[in-house]
């Protein structure tokens, strides 16, 4: 999923998002209405040139590109589409309000059938595509995933589509939601058949992916053929291995995707003896860090001016995706930042903690992520040889 107007159709916050969408959408349809009066003629490529030649560039109220003008030229007013409004895994452990309607977002790919209402439940394995900028590696979600969550050209895999239906567009709620497995059922067959099983279930089938994906072994032994075609899924050696594996395939997507309420992990919080922990300010972030500068002392996380975070022990750095460790994205990314294309517009992960009633989430997120991590490289220590 590419919006091509990250600034905005992301943000922490929901309210300033809908602010957003609503100024740009209102823009939008201004340039065009003043545009159609002209009476323009010609073919479509005519009459898109002069769009473009007439509309507003205000960089602070639209991001234009060639849909945009296609749509002005053909009289193609936007509106505001309650159902857009969802959430959405845009970085690893970083989630962000998300405005999903195409009139706005460039590709929406196959999301209406993965995510086609607000409350439709699905998961989904995003791994690193073909010819990825990055080493390869995999993080399940439980939401929409934007094109770079783990790295440039990521790809998609939902455990389940559903059947769509207009009305179903419409209401998340409709009867005619269909949902279908998204595993091949010869490959189940495969399986059963392998393993002489027949208990073997799709969910089986679909941990045991996420469990190999994880594997170092299978990462080390195909790194080359990774970044040329799509991952392949061995069969393990044994039918307990087999079991193994989709087990540790569970045990970390339940993290992954659940990962806001794992126990947060017991890290020292150093801070001045008259902090108060129930000022405003307590549990505010602008820009997290760690200390040290060209060498930088990971153990640590200068949280904000009064409070860090220390003890971070080796191994949650050991859990990477990419060429960052989990807390380096989460370093990275809970900061307030203000969009360099012209916009202006600021987004504050302090809003998600404010609308999701928890000022202290970016803080115990740190400790949480840090437990993941550890888990994680636990879990994947601990998986079976693969026969390959």
């Amino acid at each position: 999923m590419v919006s091509a107007r990250d600034a905005w159709c992301f943000n922490s916050s929901e309210a300033k998002l809908r602010a957003n969408v609503r100024l740009c959408v209102d823009f939008y349809n201004e340039q065009t209405a003043r545009f159609q009066a002209t009476n323009p003629a010609g073919s479509l490529a005519q009459r898109k040139n002069g769009a473009k030649a007439f509309v507003s560039k205000d960089a602070r109220k639209f991001h234009w590109n060639d849909e945009a003008y296609r749509d002005v030229a053909n009289g193609v007013f936007f509106s505001v589409d309650e159902s857009g409004f969802r959430v959405a895994a845009y970085r690893p452990f970083f989630k962000q309000r998300l405005y999903f309607n195409p009139q706005l977002v460039t590709s929406i790919r196959d999301f209406p059938q993965i995510f086609p209402g607000l409350n439709t439940y699905n998961l989904g394995i995003s791994i690193t595509g073909l010819a990825s900028n990055s080493a390869f590696h995999t993080l399940m979600t439980d939401c929409i995933a934007e094109y770079c969550l783990t790295a440039v050209n990521s790809a998609y895999l939902p455990r389940w589509r559903y059947i769509v239906s207009d009305a179903a567009l419409r209401d998340s709620g409709a009867s005619d939601l269909m949902r279908v497995s998204n595993i091949n059922p010869r490959a189940l067959a495969e399986f059963r058949a392998h393993y002489e099983e027949d208990a073997i279930s799709e969910d089986d089938v679909f941990y045991y992916t996420y469990g190999v994906l994880h594997s170092a072994q299978w990462r080390d032994a195909f790194a080359n053929d990774l970044v040329k075609s799509q991952a392949r899924i061995p069969m393990a050696a044994s039918a307990a291995d087999f079991h193994a594996f989709a087990k540790a395939g569970r045990d970390l997507a339940d993290m992954h995707v659940n990962y806001e309420s794992v126990e947060p992990y017991p890290l020292d919080e150093i801070h001045p003896l008259e902090w108060n922990p129930d000022a405003p300010t307590a549990y505010r972030v602008e820009k997290m860090g760690y200390p040290g500068g060209k060498n930088p002392d990971r153990t640590r996380i200068e949280y904000n001016a009064d409070m860090t975070l220390a003890g971070i022990p080796a191994k949650a750095h050991e859990y990477r995706l990419g060429s960052r460790s989990a807390l380096d994205w989460l370093v990275e990314r809970y900061r307030v930042s203000t969009d360099k294309s012209g916009s202006g517009i600021t987004n504050d992960p302090n809003d998600w903690s404010a609308e999701v009633g928890d000022r202290r989430y970016i803080f115990d997120l740190i400790k949480r992520v840090t437990t993941v991590s550890v888990r994680t490289v636990d879990i994947v220590a601990g998986l079976p040889e693969l026969g390959v």
